[in-house]
């Protein structure tokens, strides 16, 4: 694996904060930083696996990155000089730790597996899901009205606003007691900063992208926030969602046996549904 710029970035700010660096903050490994790490892992060889004396500069502005990463509380195992997995899991802990204060540890996070409504998973044929939902598009599907308790700002067109949400009949009083969870965990100025008052839209009657079957979406049973923040391909290293000011966010829905895929899979993280998955 290579070294990230990102890691080198954060290098070269410790190595100028010791003194030993006058470069640009740019990421990029040159002369000046490899004798910068150079001095810096020569300060602390005892601490190093091998002797350091015919390491590239590479190997010694890692060396350097990794005796920073455990100052930090990392147990990145040899400072060796390599950039490994150990390394680079602790390089993304470091920039956890520094965006939001501590590693988010997202791998302890179990995501809720309530059921109480018995919402139905979404299985070859979607047999399950026409059984209880009928099929796509009929007219109970937009039957169910709910009132969001703050305005709801349309991703595609932020200059109209609305509270009236579309769903199912089936899922309506459940998205209702979820919204209002939410309005009595955060306040309107943080539902707007957090961008849960950007809607995406719930019933939308089209095939899946690239596919055969139906989206959760033709039975209104699934809505999108945020889009812009939490696009369809990203992780938890990119959306918004994944982060931990969320978490009060999806404890309201768990409760109420919805599903997020962000949350069971690592992407379409805007998206939320009362399906399960098989």
């Amino acid at each position: 694996m290579a070294i990230y710029q990102s890691a080198v970035r954060i290098l070269q700010q410790v190595l100028k904060a010791e003194g030993l660096y006058s470069g640009k903050i740019d990421g990029d490994r040159g002369p000046k930083t490899h004798a910068a790490a150079k001095i810096f892992v020569t300060k602390r060889t005892a601490e190093l696996s091998s002797d350091p004396s015919a390491w590239s500069g590479k190997r010694l502005s890692v060396a350097a990155y990794q005796l920073h990463l455990t100052d930090e509380g990392f147990d990145i195992g040899d400072v060796d000089g390599l950039w490994g997995l150990r390394t680079n899991g602790s390089h993304e802990g470091l920039e956890e730790k520094r965006e939001f204060g501590e590693p988010l540890n997202w791998r302890d996070v179990v995501p809720g597996r309530d059921n109480p409504h018995n919402w139905p998973a979404d299985g070859a044929g979607q047999a399950d899901l026409k059984a209880f939902y009928v099929q796509p598009g009929n007219a109970k599907c937009t039957a169910g009205k709910v009132i969001c308790p703050w305005k709801l700002k349309l991703d595609w067109d932020r200059n109209v606003a609305t509270t009236k949400i579309s769903c199912h009949e089936k899922v309506a009083d459940s998205l209702q007691r979820v919204l209002n969870a939410v309005a009595t965990k955060y306040t309107e100025d943080q539902i707007n900063d957090l961008g849960l008052n950007i809607y995406g839209g719930c019933f939308n009657k089209r095939k899946k992208r690239g596919g055969s079957t139906w989206p959760t979406h033709a039975w209104g049973v699934a809505l999108d926030f945020d889009p812009s923040r939490n696009k369809l391909k990203w992780g938890r290293d990119k959306a918004n969602l994944a982060r931990p000011e969320y978490d009060a966010w999806w404890e309201a829905w768990e409760t109420e046996g919805w599903l997020s895929l962000g949350r069971e899979r690592n992407f379409d993280w805007m998206h939320i549904q009362a399906v399960k998955l098989r």
